[in-house]
C-alpha cells in the first residue's frame, strides 16, 4: 500500500501561522494550478486561501493550464476560478501583464527533473520580466532524483524547452532552478521532504501525459522521441511508456531492449487518438522501467531507430530547425549520429 505524500513545501506554509499572518497583509498571486496539491490531498491555492482570504489576488497558470490538462503547446487563454472568485492569467501562449497589482509571489508547482519541462522556464521568464517582488517557492520533490545525466545547455540552442545552463536531466528542485537562475528576484525557499523514490508515495500528474510514475521515470528517454516523427505514446492509454511508428520492425527493437538492463519490453500495437500518427496503426513497444536512470536509453533508442527504420525522421520546429537540438540543448548527437549513418 503507498504511503502518504511526503511533506511539501506549501505544507509547511500553511503550519507556518507567522508566515501566513504575514502573507495575510499582503496583495499575493500564485504561479500552480490545480494538479498541485497538499500532503492531504487539497488543491493548494484553495487551501492557501482558507488560510489568508482576501489576500489571494490571482493566479498564474504554466503550460497546460489551471485544470493541467489542456494539450501539449496548446495556448492556453486567461480564465477564471469560480471556487476562489479569483482571475487565471495564464502564462503560457500569452504576452506577460505589464502590470500587476501583488507584492508577493508564491509558486507551487511539481517539475519532473528534465529540463526540457516548460514549468520551470515558464518561472524564470516570469520572474524575469516582472518587477522587483517578494517571491516564494513552496518546493517539491524531483522525482527522478539528484543525478545529473545528459549534456548541458549550448547558448545557441536556448528557448523554453532548454532555458538553463544545467545538464538535461538536472538532479535539482524548482527552487533550486530558479534561484541558481533568478539571482535578481529576491527569492526564498520552503523546503520539502526529499523523498523522491518511486512508487513510495502516489504520482499526482502535473500535465495530461504524465499520469503515472512509469511515465515519469522513462521521461528523459522517450521525451526525445518529440524530437522524431516515432509517437511517443500520446493520445494512447500509455504516454511516455510506449512508442512505435507504422511499418516499425517490432521483432527487431523487442531483441534490442531485451539486451538491456533497467527495463523490460512486450510487444504493443496501438493507434494514437491524437498527437503523431494519429489515426494510423503503429507498431511498437510498452516499456516497464526497473530504475529511475533512463535517459542513455534514449539516445540508444533514437541511433538504433535511426539506423534500422527506414522512414526514421527527424521533426523540425516552426523556423525549420531540427526540434532534437532544442530538446537536448545541442545538436552535436545529430550531426555525430548524423556522420555515424553515412559512415556505415
Amino acid at each position: 500500500m503507498l504511503g502518504e505524500l511526503p511533506k511539501l513545501g506549501i505544507d509547511h506554509l500553511l503550519e507556518d501561522k507567522k508566515a501566513l499572518h504575514r502573507l495575510s497583509q499582503k496583495r499575493v498571486g500564485m504561479i500552480t494550478h490545480q494538479n498541485a496539491l497538499t500532503q492531504t490531498y487539497q488543491v493548494s491555492a484553495y487551501a492557501l486561501q482558507e488560510k489568508i482570504g482576501s489576500a489571494l489576488r490571482c493566479l498564474f497558470s504554466p503550460e497546460h493550464g489551471w485544470n493541467g490538462q489542456g494539450a501539449e503547446g496548446e495556448k492556453i487563454n486567461h480564465g477564471f476560478d469560480p471556487h476562489l472568485n479569483l482571475p487565471v492569467f495564464s502564462l503560457y501562449g500569452k504576452p506577460y501583464l505589464k502590470e500587476i497589482d501583488i507584492d508577493t509571489l508564491l509558486i507551487d508547482l511539481q517539475d519532473v527533473g528534465v529540463r526540457c519541462y516548460t514549468y520551470a522556464a515558464t518561472c524564470a521568464q516570469f520572474l524575469e520580466a516582472l518587477p522587483k517582488k517578494d517571491v516564494i517557492v513552496c518546493d517539491r520533490p524531483n522525482p527522478l532524483g539528484l543525478r545529473e545525466r545528459g549534456p548541458r545547455l549550448n547558448p545557441a540552442f536556448r528557448s523554453l524547452v532548454g532555458y538553463f545552463d544545467v545538464p538535461f536531466q538536472h538532479g535539482q528542485t524548482l527552487g533550486e532552478l530558479l534561484s541558481n537562475h533568478c539571482p535578481k528576484q529576491k527569492l526564498s525557499i520552503i523546503s520539502s521532504q526529499q523523498n523522491h523514490q518511486p512508487y513510495h508515495y502516489p504520482w499526482i500528474p502535473p500535465s495530461p501525459n504524465l499520469p503515472s510514475w512509469e511515465s515519469v521515470l522513462l521521461y528523459p528517454a522517450l521525451v526525445l522521441f518529440e524530437g522524431t516523427n516515432i509517437s511517443e505514446g500520446r493520445g494512447t492509454s500509455f504516454p511516455f511508456t510506449c512508442f512505435g511508428a507504422p511499418g516499425l520492425n517490432q521483432q527487431k527493437l523487442l531483441t534490442f531492449l531485451n539486451d538491456k538492463k533497467g527495463v523490460h519490453a512486450r510487444p504493443l500495437t496501438f493507434t494514437p487518438q491524437s498527437g503523431k500518427w494519429r489515426g494510423q496503426e503503429c507498431s511498437g513497444v510498452h516499456l516497464f522501467p526497473t530504475h529511475y536512470n533512463q535517459f542513455e536509453l534514449g539516445l540508444e533508442l533514437l541511433a538504433f531507430l535511426k539506423n534500422t527504420y527506414p522512414s526514421f525522421e527527424w521533426i523540425k520546429n516552426e523556423k525549420g530547425l531540427y526540434f532534437i537540438d532544442y530538446l537536448l540543448g545541442t545538436d552535436t548527437f545529430r550531426t555525430n549520429l548524423e556522420k555515424t549513418s553515412l559512415a556505415v
